[in-house]
């Protein structure tokens, strides 16, 4: 490969290039710290606690040029050169960077000077830790200063005096460590206070921004570093940096380590706690540890093998990586109604007790009328527009609830008892059911469901924000939703509510073929003037894939519809890393749709990419028995160096009618709900484990060539062994007894046996 490779069985990805396509980060985090981290160790760091509090440490979302910088002088020559390729650009004699689960590491070598920077985020404190070890590996001693750089903005929520006037930061020599405030009024009750630790005495600091950058005004060349030695500045209503100074005198051969904890506190009493924790390298190194084991242990007992060694390191490790950091942080900045239940459905198969402690997350911020907010968690309501109806938030409650009870046969989830936001508590199951019957009342006068200020797609915001436009795909989720709730009633015994369901479906299926059917596919939504988004009238918007693949997704039409649909939508969506959201792109815009339409074309959901899209796609595909085409969209949106980070999934890729240069590639990576939708579209459909609530039944739909694989999969306590092959006929051999069907039924309290070995033969017909 020519920018790196999985490396240590896959647990991490080294980077022998300093100039892959892009950055490319790592996401390093604890459930109130997030620090992201590219191969140059740039990338921002925040941290919010449960109300939505945000206080950013370095940069800003998506500010991803946000530098920490280590720089090396050689005093007796005056050369500096930093550890990574930025900021000074000198050519260094090695690099590699190596991003692993809950920690990164830049190593190179300069002049004989060996240099590891190495990070990580504890399990608990809103810090990041560095080590810096320099070694000397020159023919001669070395007399050599180290500068540790980064800025610090103690921003992120509305300041009630502006930015300058209320910061200010001083060192403290004794406790060996700068100090930063944020003194605003706004903010004196919450933590917006932080620190930079070094366990090794420095001999110089800045904290002044302006001061240390000097004239230049420059990272890559700051006067001071070029002259040997920082100022010594404090700071006081200007922007700051934590600027440390440490010289050496190294012999030959030797080492020295010096560590750095850089955190957000309330005051000095956390940071001397804090501090304390990690007050020197065998403290450090203890946390560390205790990070890697738990992030290797919280991937669980289920081991893909199949013919592609890179879909088995994503599987087996980096995906389910990525989605407990979508547990933990959902999309960074706020946690999204939707996207908190749809992680809770793919983590139910990583974590089942995890993904039900989400779900009750999720329904204690339920009203109870039924009615569910966009987003929740937030730092300000301006986020998602976090305070306005999206009519799909209730939907996403018994998609959660149903892959839960799949993957646990326990009923009794159903009875625990869950607060509502506003008043009074129910059941589980009693919110569901409140839910369902809101979405069921929330329709308009074609028997649609309202869509209201937007739905799954945020961008829609225009289409029914006067209480009247309708959506279609809206309308099929909530179909969708009624066929979830029917099966968990007929499970637990609730016959009145299943006929209630199937009644409700039945109607509102009639109503989405008679009114968002539009010739050759369904059409997206009726606006509040009545007129029809996604119509092949249009000639911007004409198709999107949503309503083609959740009409399947929901049993509105039959195999062969659905094959008559995609032989007009593929080839107008298609592309080389997979199906476009919507084609053709809006390139002007419409105030009867709304933000969508404003969207620079080729670009979030406006004909790009959408990856969460693409993966409903191709759960659609898989109902259809279309495996291979829906395994080539899995592999086309999967990341791949050629367009991403090659071990995390990106949420979307740039559309072909971008006005920019570089097409088929993502700007937007970690962050997304296609993480939960890759690990139900592997084990469910790819691999065929398919769950039900009294077992699961064996059913591969592997592509056409692949003849062998095998998977480990942990189910009620048992780890069922799983080899799958191509012969003439099926064949099933459960611990070496054929079998006359491919069903094993599984109590919720498991087997006898723990461990079960299945040998499944497909036949030629498969």
């Amino acid at each position: 490969m020519k920018y790196g490779n999985f490396e240590k069985g896959g647990t991490e990805y080294k980077i022998t290039n300093p100039q892959p396509p892009r950055d490319w980060f790592n996401m390093l985090w604890n459930p109130t710290y997030l620090a992201s981290v590219g191969q140059n160790m740039n990338g921002f760091s925040l941290y919010q606690n449960e109300e939505g509090v945000v206080t950013n440490l370095f940069g800003k979302q998506d500010d991803r040029s946000a530098p920490r910088n280590i720089y090396v002088r050689d005093n007796k020559t005056t050369e500096v050169w930093s550890v990574a390729l930025r900021p000074t650009h000198v050519e260094l004699d090695n690099y590699t960077c190596s991003h692993g689960l809950g920690y990164s590491i830049l190593e190179s070598k300069k002049n004989g000077i060996r240099v590891s920077f190495q990070i990580f985020v504890p399990r608990k404190e809103a810090a990041e830790i560095w080590s810096v070890s320099v070694v000397n590996e020159s023919g001669g001693n070395r007399d050599l200063s180290v500068f540790t750089v980064a800025p610090v903005v103690l921003d992120g929520k509305s300041l009630t005096y502006g930015y300058n006037s209320a910061v200010d930061g001083y060192h403290d020599k004794e406790k060996q460590r700068l100090y930063f405030r944020n003194r605003s009024v706004s903010v004196m009750t919450e933590k917006y206070r932080a620190f930079t630790y070094t366990d090794v005495l420095y001999d110089h600091f800045d904290i002044s921004k302006d001061v240390f950058l000097g004239k230049s005004q420059s990272y890559s060349n700051p006067e001071c570093i070029l002259d040997g030695q920082l100022n010594d500045s404090d700071a006081s209503t200007e922007y700051m940096v934590s600027a440390l100074q440490h010289n050496l005198n190294l012999n030959v051969g030797k080492e020295q380590r010096i560590n750095f904890v850089l955190g957000i506190v309330f005051d000095e009493k956390e940071a001397d706690k804090v501090t304390a924790l990690y007050a020197n390298s065998s403290l450090i190194d203890a946390e560390l540890e205790k990070i890697k084991k738990q992030n290797i242990e919280r991937l669980g007992f289920n081991f893909v093998d199949t013919p592609i060694a890179d879909f088995n390191n994503l599987f087996n490790i980096w995906i389910r990586h990525q989605l407990y950091l979508m547990a933990d942080w959902a999309r960074f900045y706020f946690k999204g109604y939707r996207d908190t239940l749809q992680d809770a459905a793919g983590m139910a198969i990583l974590n089942p007790e995890r993904a039900i402690a989400m779900l009750k997350k999720a329904l204690e911020n339920q009203r109870s009328d039924g009615f569910c907010p966009r987003a929740f968690r937030v730092p300000s309501m301006d986020v998602a527009a976090a305070d306005k109806h999206y009519s799909d938030s209730p939907s996403w409650i018994s998609h959660a609830t149903y892959s839960i009870l799949n993957e646990t046969g326990d009923i009794s989830i159903l009875d625990k008892v869950v607060h509502y936001s506003d008043k009074g508590a129910g059941t589980v199951w009693e919110h569901n059911l409140q839910a369902i019957d809101f979405l069921w009342e929330d329709r308009g006068d074609r028997g649609l469901s309202l869509i209201r200020h937007g739905d799954w797609n945020d961008l829609m915001d225009k289409v029914g924000a006067e209480g009247k436009g309708e959506g279609v795909w809206m309308s099929i989720a909530l179909a969708r939703a009624l066929k979830l709730i029917g099966e968990i009633a007929e499970w637990k015994g609730d016959i009145e509510r299943v006929i209630q369901c199937e009644i409700r479906y039945q109607e509102i299926k009639a109503n989405i073929l008679k009114h968002g059917w539009d010739d050759d596919h369904f059409i997206y939504a009726f606006t509040d003037a009545g007129n029809k988004v996604g119509d092949s009238a249009s000639s911007e918007g004409q198709v999107f894939i949503n309503p083609q693949s959740w009409a399947m997704l929901a049993g509105i039409i039959d195999i062969d519809k659905y094959e008559t649909i995609m032989e007009k939508v593929e080839p107008m969506v298609n592309t080389p890393v997979g199906p476009v959201h919507n084609w053709p792109p809006f390139t002007k815009y419409n105030k009867d749709i709304g933000s969508i339409t404003g969207i620079p074309q080729g670009n979030f959901t406006n004909g790009n990419v959408y990856c969460h899209a693409a993966s409903f796609k191709i759960a659609a595909d898989y109902t259809a028995g279309r495996n291979d085409k829906a395994f080539n969209t899995f592999i086309d949106i999967l990341p791949s160096e050629e367009k991403s980070e090659p071990y995390a999934q990106a949420n979307s890729y740039v559309g072909p009618s971008a006005l920019r240069k570089e097409r088929n590639v993502s700007d937007d990576p970690w962050r997304t709900g296609t993480v939960a939708w890759n690990v139900l579209n592997c084990f469910d459909n790819l691999l065929g484990f398919k769950r039900d609530f009294k077992g699961f039944s064996i059913n591969p739909q592997i592509p056409s060539h692949w003849d062998k694989l095998s998977f480990k999969r942990f189910f009620r306590g048992v780890l069922f062994k799983i080899n799958i092959s191509r012969g003439k006929t099926q064949n099933i051999l459960v611990d070496g007894v054929k079998q006359s069907d491919a069903f094993i039924e599984v109590p919720s309290i498991g087997l006898a046996k723990k461990e079960v070995i299945i040998d499944f033969q497909l036949g030629s017909k498969n």
